[in-house]
């Protein structure tokens, strides 16, 4: 089974994420896609524009030979293999001044291959590990009353405080952190 956190992250908190996934030493961003079947190394996980894919890798310097591209040919490019690389996939969450939509970080420990099930690197799936385990330590907690439920997610300060403001609700099934439109 994958290993994952879920979160809602704002404009500023994204900017505070970044830095923080930028304080590990080995940490590289992957573009998902490459054009010319090489893992493409990206500056930082900053969302610049909504023409941007919200979705890329994280993954430490000394795998880069290990990660495994495919080739997809009805659309002429490669695609990370997140399967079978020591990757942890990042998908950016998308916001609007009303909205934001859940992002997350997930990696898989192992995969099957011919049936059986191969462990990951184990110094890979420590760091990874490690990475998510502080992440959800510095993300705050926004608890949300919905009837007779609660939920509770991982959110950045900033989203935080939009959230409390505006009294924000849980949406689409918990893909969607939203105020209600008047």
């Amino acid at each position: 089974m994958g290993r994952q956190v879920n979160f809602f992250l704002n404009k500023e908190d994204q900017t505070y994420f970044d830095n923080l996934l930028a304080t590990w030493e080995n940490l590289v961003f992957i573009n998902d896609i490459s054009l010319d079947g090489e893992v493409a190394i990206i500056s930082d996980s900053l969302l610049l524009n909504e023409s941007e894919d919200l979705n890329f890798y994280l993954a430490r310097r000394e795998d880069l030979n290990d990660i495994q591209l495919k080739f997809l040919p009805s659309q002429y490019y490669w695609y990370v293999d997140s399967l079978q690389s020591p990757v942890i996939k990042y998908s950016r969450c998308y916001f609007t001044d009303t909205m934001i939509r859940r992002g997350r970080l997930w990696f898989q420990p192992g995969a099957y291959k011919d049936s059986e099930w191969i462990d990951k690197n184990q110094d890979f799936v420590e760091w990874a590990d490690t990475i998510i385990k502080k992440i959800r330590r510095k993300l705050k907690r926004y608890k949300h009353q919905k009837g007779e439920y609660t939920y509770s997610e991982y959110v950045g300060e900033s989203t935080l405080k939009w959230a409390q403001e505006n009294n924000a609700e849980i949406l689409s099934g918990g893909n969607e952190l939203a105020i209600e439109k008047e």
